[in-house]
């Protein structure tokens, strides 16, 4: 009789292994992080949330295998460019509309709404000098 042994398929791969691995220590640090806020103790939760994180990043820096392959890199490129065109939208629309809103008496506008404007601007000049510096150096 032969050993029942798991088919390949069943198993994870060492890729996917790895990617859990460091998805849950990132996790665990966010859950570490909000326990800290519930329970009065801000400091050790942001401690712990580094050290989630650091060690995601080890895992990601020592895995003996590649974590993220040309589909990784593809979804990305999509989700991040589907990101910055929402976000577009509200920064286009939301400044001068909520200026325009807050001339005319209707809306009175609180700091957070400038805070928010001011960040999303600071975003797009971010994202702006990265191509001018990619696109020179490619």
């Amino acid at each position: 009789m032969s050993e029942h042994t798991a088919s390949a398929t069943t198993r994870p791969s060492t890729r996917k292994r790895y990617k859990r691995i460091a998805y849950g220590l990132l996790g665990a640090g966010i859950l570490a992080l909000w326990i800290g806020i519930a329970v009065d103790r801000f400091v050790l939760g942001v401690a712990l949330y580094w050290a989630g994180g650091l060690g995601m990043g080890l895992v990601q820096r020592f895995s003996p295998v590649e974590l993220y392959d040309e589909r990784d890199n593809a979804i990305e490129r999509k989700a991040s460019q589907n990101t910055l065109n929402v976000f577009a939208y509200l920064f286009v629309l939301g400044a001068p509309g909520g200026l325009a809103l807050h001339e005319s008496g209707v809306v009175t506008l609180s700091g957070e709404f400038y805070g928010a404007m001011l960040t999303l601007f600071g975003v797009y000049v971010v994202f702006g000098v990265s191509i001018f510096y990619y696109k020179r150096t490619a």
